[in-house]
């Protein structure tokens, strides 16, 4: 292959990469009801089409795309490999979702509740893929019944959630922890109590600066926890950066952050705390959503 044609094809594929992520976007953030459960079951009635193929083309449909002709190529390289049914079940079963309990109480202006996310509506449920030809695919997930999940709201507001991307993206970060474990971000404990219950954990130290996030995990969270899991976790008040230009190498075996709300916000800190890892030089490092990021800088 000459070099002007690869590189008219990586330029191709960059322009489709960017096609894709603005299609999906103006998807998630204004249309996500479009596509209905009735109108999925209806396209799989006769059962010769699989529900994860029919949502993408109910997808495409209402996103002007012509998937059986002049835009198959395109269906077939980003919306088949980005979307997949998910099974609430899988995470129903989870040790976080049997242990903890979001029943409507208030701490102060916050409420630990449950929210709903309908069924058929698609969200962001993994990590970007990167493909050995260029192709950059969104991981899209969705559910054929509604999914309860645990949220805290502030004055009415979404402020934490347990959507499938928080648990889904968190999963080779918890298999990645051992020994001495630091992590910038406390949330709603997920990634803690995955963390601490792990026999190869020997500690947890959770560094966040919001007081009200610490004392409201403290008091209605940390209690559902098992004991061998609490007695592993320390929680410091202090901002991360500061913390971590204090540590020394053999502080921890493995630092994992996770204080951004996605790639836009996420880029200038995963930069920063790129900086600081010169002060635990033998540790291992995890960051949020990581792939994702580097994908923007």
């Amino acid at each position: 292959m000459s070099k002007d044609l690869k590189t008219n094809e990586n330029d191709k594929t960059v322009q489709e990469n960017e096609r894709f992520l603005t299609l999906l976007s103006f998807f998630l953030n204004y249309e996500e009801h479009a596509v209905t459960l009735s109108s999925l079951n209806e396209l799989t009635s006769d059962g010769d089409l699989p529900e994860d193929e029919a949502f993408c083309y109910l997808l495409a449909a209402y996103l002007g795309l012509d998937a059986g002709r002049e835009d198959r190529k395109f269906f077939t390289d980003y919306f088949l490999p980005s979307v997949k049914k998910l099974a609430v079940s899988d995470y129903y079963s989870d040790i976080y979702f049997k242990l903890v309990k979001f029943d409507g109480k208030k701490v102060g202006h916050s409420t630990l509740t449950t929210m709903t996310c309908p069924a058929c509506t698609p969200f962001v449920r993994d990590d970007f893929l990167f493909e050995k030809d260029g192709r950059v695919i969104p991981q899209i997930g969705f559910f054929t019944e509604d999914y309860n999940y645990p949220a805290v709201l502030t004055d009415g507001r979404e402020w934490m959630t347990l959507l499938p991307n928080e648990i889904n993206s968190q999963i080779k970060y918890i298999k990645a922890a051992h020994g001495k474990v630091l992590t910038y971000g406390l949330g709603l404990g997920y990634y803690v109590l995955h963390a601490a219950i792990k026999e190869d954990v020997s500690s947890i130290t959770v560094v966040d600066m919001d007081e009200n996030v610490i004392t409201l995990f403290k008091e209605n969270i940390l209690p559902y926890f098992p004991k061998t899991a609490r007695d592993k976790i320390t929680i410091v008040c202090a901002d991360a950066y500061k913390y971590a230009e204090g540590l020394k190498s053999g502080d921890y075996d493995y630092i994992y952050a996770d204080i951004w709300h996605d790639c836009g916000d996420g880029k200038d800190m995963y930069l920063k705390f790129k900086e600081l890892e010169k002060y635990c030089e033998t540790a291992e490092y995890g960051y949020w959503i990581e792939d994702s990021i580097k994908y923007y800088l």
